[in-house]
């Protein structure tokens, strides 16, 4: 079955890099067997990961590796915090593990969606793709490599890039699409800049149509992009995968507090400046002392707007099903609603996700998504929300009893 055959709409979750990245003790994912065994108990029957196509693929110079030692410190991997990726230093072995997870994906009728957000190790090879043709060989190569291991009997799709156009760790297509800023003084710059990335997914995408026929392909993308390029054209696309969060309308009373909550695991940020018993005494203050503080105002916060937020929400999911509808592909929501940033700590709790997850699951279903998450969080190492099974298979059943 591919993306564009399902016939009842999938609950899916987003394992991005972790699935691979925390494979250690306590790491969520160092049983494959446990993590699936435990997504399918909750009602969840796919996923979309990170397939690491730069790893995978061979170098430039012809030649393949099967370990890469991965640095934590980028992006929302945080020190010591249960975040995606993984907060310490490891190997990684994405050809071995690759196969391992999708034959086991495939024993337990789990669908996945290959994607890649191009994260770099100590070695980088996310700098050495320079344009679209390096992207379109290092995913055939990876599929290729996939093929020959019978490893795409289960695999739905391909989103050749997490959230384009701006992937942050595509450095070239970053470079470029930085490069518009210089001449935002004239008046066709928009329009250079959109031509630009344009042609630069559906060459892509085209490419890999051409090598894969019988693969739907996409790139997955933000709702703050989707909604200002509405003019996009997806002929090109085999789907929609849109992202969408809901602290991104009336979330300024708090945005303090959330932005405290978000960059808390960064080295530098987890001791505050200034004085309290605990620097009198000559220890620093952690970053973390006033979460309980935050958690509150940020709920807060949500219980009072929610009628605000639904409809926010409902306006968005609407829009995603009408351009869906308009090119005649499947459409959905691999991560998002509650808020893009949270995380595994005993001073937060998971309510406004976890009710976020439920009003998004029942939009979906009434607009037709084929595909749909509980949130970025549903995942074994955000050991709170993962444990509560009832809730997830809640939120999972809503999503799967919607209709196309």
């Amino acid at each position: 079955m591919k993306l564009n055959d399902v016939k009842k709409p999938l609950a899916i979750t987003m394992w991005d890099s972790s699935w691979l990245r925390r494979r250690y003790a306590g790491g969520g994912f160092e049983s494959f067997d446990t993590a699936l065994d435990e997504l399918v108990e909750r009602g969840y029957n796919a996923v979309r990961i990170d397939a690491f196509p730069h790893m995978i693929a061979n170098a430039p110079d012809g030649t393949n590796s099967e370990r890469f030692l991965d640095p934590t410190g980028v992006n929302h991997q945080k020190y010591g915090f249960a975040q995606w990726g993984s907060p310490w230093t490891v190997y990684v072995y994405p050809r071995r593990d690759i196969v391992k997870f999708l034959k086991k994906c495939e024993e337990r009728g789990v669908y996945v969606i290959l994607s890649t957000w191009l994260k770099p190790t100590i070695e980088p090879r996310n700098e050495w793709i320079e344009g679209p043709m390096d992207l379109v060989r290092v995913w055939d190569e990876t599929l290729e490599f996939l093929n020959k291991n019978s490893c795409l009997n289960n695999v739905i799709g391909v989103d050749v890039q997490n959230e384009f156009p701006y992937g942050a760790c595509n450095m070239w297509l970053a470079n470029q699409m930085n490069s518009f800023k210089k001449d935002a003084a004239l008046g066709n710059s928009q329009n250079r800049k959109k031509e630009f990335y344009r042609n630069y997914f559906n060459t892509v995408i085209k490419e890999l149509k051409i090598r894969w026929p019988d693969l739907p392909f996409a790139a997955s993308s933000e709702m703050l992009f989707f909604s200002d390029d509405s003019d996009m054209d997806y002929s090109n696309f085999d789907w929609l995968d849109v992202h969408v969060w809901v602290h991104r309308y009336k979330f300024e009373p708090v945005s303090e507090a959330l932005n405290s909550i978000v960059e808390f695991g960064e080295p530098h940020r987890m001791y505050l400046n200034g004085g309290g018993s605990y620097m009198s005494t000559g220890f620093r203050v952690p970053g973390d002392i006033n979460f309980e503080k935050y958690n509150e105002q940020i709920y807060e916060n949500w219980v009072k707007n929610i009628p605000a937020y639904e409809e926010w929400l409902e306006e968005k999911i609407s829009f995603v099903a009408e351009v869906g509808k308009k090119y005649g592909i499947p459409y959905g929501c691999t991560e998002g609603w509650g808020t893009i940033c949270w995380a595994e700590h005993p001073l937060l709790t998971w309510d406004l996700i976890k009710e976020a997850g439920i009003m998004a699951a029942k939009l979906g279903s009434k607009y037709g998504y084929t595909f749909n998450c509980q949130s970025n969080f549903c995942a074994p190492h955000f050991l709170t929300l993962w444990r509560d099974v009832k809730y997830h298979r809640e939120v999972s059943s809503i999503i799967k009893e919607g209709k196309l």
